[in-house]
């Protein structure tokens, strides 16, 4: 099988007993509601698939009803904990992203937290391939998109992301940071879904804690990863209107991000936003500084990175660069720098992305949106970005109290 080796980590270092059943998806007092939602969505699946089989030899408009990463969906996103996470997390966590549902939609998404107990570790990935496997995702005549079997499932998932994620919750526990140190997005859109994961969440086990609020911003960044890649089609389709002569394309992910600097940048810019507008609504207590203060950390951040990679423009930086700390920091300011430039805050979520899932062409929608090409953006911001902070500082919105709108005054 090809595996997707997009890894979106937004990796923050600022900071009893379980049964194994507790690796399950959520056990607190949403169960009800949770099961009622995911029987639903089962429900809704099996009729479907039997929609579908009625009509196997015509066109059927039941085909624009199959299940993708891009599609919204009426169920909130199916959370599973290891065992040794306490279930007072389970509740905080919950809460995190239906704010983030809220305000970007619902789409088909799996988060897995791991803890810190290896053989809770193990049922968790159980668990994991236990849901690839009612989800359809073995097939040994098919290895491009999906799994041989549950033990090529198993090492997969264990391998590539859950004992990193344990062995990132024990060095939090160690070094005795606030919040998770390990968090992302981890792709699977072949398979139809999104798949986040979590090293501990620390954070969320004291309320309103030092570490809870940027708990709260670790859930704001990775769905906003949700949100861009609903907004990429990854298919190729000999006829767009019939989603199953579509093939999944991996090589136009990197196309369609359209950047790490645009893809991370945006997200830290969300991030920070978002939190802002919670701590102005009054769901969330500020603890910390004002929104210029954040995005100043950020700047200071990006700064500190790129003295690593003298006279690069963050466009060209990506993960694998010495300096790629830079495209989280100073991309959170050319996302403020784009928006500004609108004066629309929400520009991005409101005009950007469903543009590009319309046009599938990021360089036409970057030009449509902002009115300049990239080309044109970065012989501007990159030396915009070296102006001082009092020259710099028009670009951050203001939140209204009471209701958290963003605006440019």
């Amino acid at each position: 099988m090809k595996r997707l080796l997009i890894l979106l980590l937004f990796i923050s270092f600022c900071g009893g007993n379980q049964d194994s059943q507790q690796t399950s998806e959520q056990t607190d007092s949403n169960e009800a509601t949770e099961q009622t939602d995911s029987n639903e969505a089962t429900e809704q699946t099996d009729s479907n698939e039997a929609t579908e089989k009625k009509a196997s030899n015509e066109v059927s408009q039941n085909e624009e009803e199959i299940i993708d990463h891009m599609t919204l969906v009426d169920y909130p996103a199916k959370l599973y904990f290891a065992g040794d996470i306490p279930t007072e997390v389970h509740g905080r966590v919950e809460y995190a992203f239906s704010i983030i549902q809220e305000k970007l939609g619902k789409y088909p998404v799996e988060v897995y937290f791991v803890g810190t107990d290896e053989n809770e570790k193990d049922n968790l990935s159980n668990l994991f391939c236990t849901n690839r496997e009612n989800a359809g995702n073995f097939d040994s005549n098919d290895l491009y998109l999906n799994f041989r079997d549950f033990d090529d499932c198993m090492n997969f998932i264990d391998e590539r992301y859950f004992s990193e994620y344990l062995r990132s919750g024990l060095e939090t526990e160690q070094r005795g940071f606030q919040a998770s140190g390990n968090k992302g997005h981890n792709g699977q859109f072949e398979q139809r879904y999104h798949l986040l994961v979590w090293s501990k969440p620390i954070g969320f086990e004291v309320e309103n804690g030092e570490g809870y609020n940027q708990e709260f911003g670790g859930v704001f960044h990775e769905y906003w990863h949700v949100f861009q890649m609903a907004h990429m089609d990854f298919y190729n389709c000999s006829d767009k209107d019939v989603r199953s002569t579509c093939k999944f394309d991996f090589d136009s992910i990197d196309y369609l991000v359209g950047g790490t600097w645009l893809q991370e940048g945006t997200a830290v810019f969300k991030e920070k936003t978002i939190l802002e507008e919670q701590y102005k609504i009054g769901n969330l207590k500020n603890i910390h500084g004002d929104l210029l203060q954040e995005l100043n950390n950020q700047y200071f951040d990006g700064q500190r990175a790129m003295e690593q990679c003298p006279g690069k423009s963050i466009r060209e930086i990506t993960y694998r660069d010495p300096c790629s700390q830079a495209v989280y920091g100073w991309g959170a300011w050319a996302a403020a720098y784009l928006a500004h430039k609108v004066n629309d805050p929400y520009i991005f979520e409101n005009v950007y992305y469903p543009e590009l899932k319309v046009l599938g062409d990021p360089e036409l929608v970057f030009t449509n949106t902002f009115g300049m090409t990239k080309d044109e953006f970065f012989a501007d911001f990159d030396s915009w970005i070296y102006l001082s902070e009092e020259e710099r500082k028009i670009v951050v919105p203001t939140a209204e109290d009471g209701t958290g709108k963003l605006y440019y005054p």
